[in-house]
């Protein structure tokens, strides 16, 4: 059969892509991935969940390395501009496909056309709470009717991050305002909270699950469309008389763009492996996440998706850059 002369570009192309980066013998040595918020949020976790299985089955470590900063920016550029050789990985958010153009316009990072998502890993709701021995409310209108009242601070994980959004969206809906204290992570974030530095914070449920029920944290409400299993004393946002808030935060295994097709395709059997086992779904669900399956064949419509439900949420409480 007499080839085209596309297809022989394209046959020559992946046949040397094959030969520099060495498909056929990868992987030869140990894999990272960059975990683009501090160690101990839910990110690092599901990140860290999903490393020593995967480790297995493509039999190399993969190790988990944190390089928090700019909502998520600084790793996810990190992985952009790292070869696209199979051995440098990123376990981010929807965040940082749907928001971080917004937030830093001059970033040359442009995430749907550098990164490609290998496989979607955990759809995780927020859970709003506060410091109960600090601000005496019980519910999400107490907490609205006293920030209308006295100046309240908040959490995030950076600009333009969940917590972020979220409370900015709360305030857009309810009338009042609060300040935003802006963490590295996650675990920073309840840290403070528990010490009383801030007094609420619309936390990851993995993280603030334990602590909610230990008392040291009150939980308001959780961000999706049904109580959790984990938590199920806690309303839904809705249930709690505000609408809008089945917003879960959607976590994917991405690789640099250029990756050749015979090492993606490896990784990505490798990775459907590992997010379909039961026991990775269990883990995740004794945190109060859920596994996020995608097929291959639907992941970077599922991506665009997701980006243009976030990117219409920025538009209402009119996110701007970050500074």
């Amino acid at each position: 059969m007499k080839l085209t002369r596309r297809e022989a570009i394209v046959g020559a192309s992946s046949l040397f892509a094959t030969r520099v980066f060495g498909a056929d013998d990868w992987p030869s040595r140990l894999i990272k991935i960059i975990v683009p918020f501090a160690a101990g949020g839910p990110t690092d976790f599901v990140a860290r969940l999903l490393a020593g299985p995967l480790g297995t089955e493509l039999g190399q470590q993969v190790i988990i390395e944190n390089r928090p900063g700019a909502s998520g920016n600084i790793g996810a550029q990190a992985v952009a501009d790292a070869e696209p050789d199979g051995y440098t990985l990123l376990h981010t958010t929807i965040a940082t496909q749907a928001l971080n153009p917004i937030l830093f316009p001059n970033s040359k990072l442009r995430p749907l056309n550098d990164l490609v998502a290998v496989g979607t890993t955990a759809a995780l709701p927020n859970v709003l709470v506060t410091q109960p021995n600090k601000i005496d409310v019980i519910s999400v209108q107490q907490l609205v009717e006293l920030g209308k009242k006295k100046s309240l601070n908040y959490g995030t994980f950076g600009h333009g991050t969940s917590p972020h959004l979220l409370s900015l969206f709360l305030q857009k809906k309810a009338s009042f305002q609060a300040v935003a204290v802006a963490y590295r992570g996650s675990a920073p974030a309840l840290t403070d909270l528990i010490s009383g530095q801030i007094d609420y914070l619309f936390d990851n449920i993995t993280t603030s699950a334990e602590q909610i029920k230990a008392g040291t944290v009150r939980g308001l409400a959780i961000t999706s469309a049904s109580r959790s299993s984990t938590l199920p004393d806690l309303p839904t946002m809705k249930e709690a008389g505000f609408d809008g808030f089945d917003l879960n935060f959607g976590f994917s295994l991405m690789a640099p763009a250029r990756m050749p097709a015979p090492i993606l395709t490896k990784l990505r059997s490798a990775f459907d492996t590992v997010a379909k086992a039961s026991s990775y779904a269990n883990e995740l669900r004794a945190r109060g996440a859920e596994p996020l399956i995608v097929a291959q064949s639907n992941l970077r419509g599922f991506i665009e998706r997701e980006t243009e439900r976030w990117v219409e949420v920025a538009q209402q409480i009119n996110l701007k850059p970050s500074n």
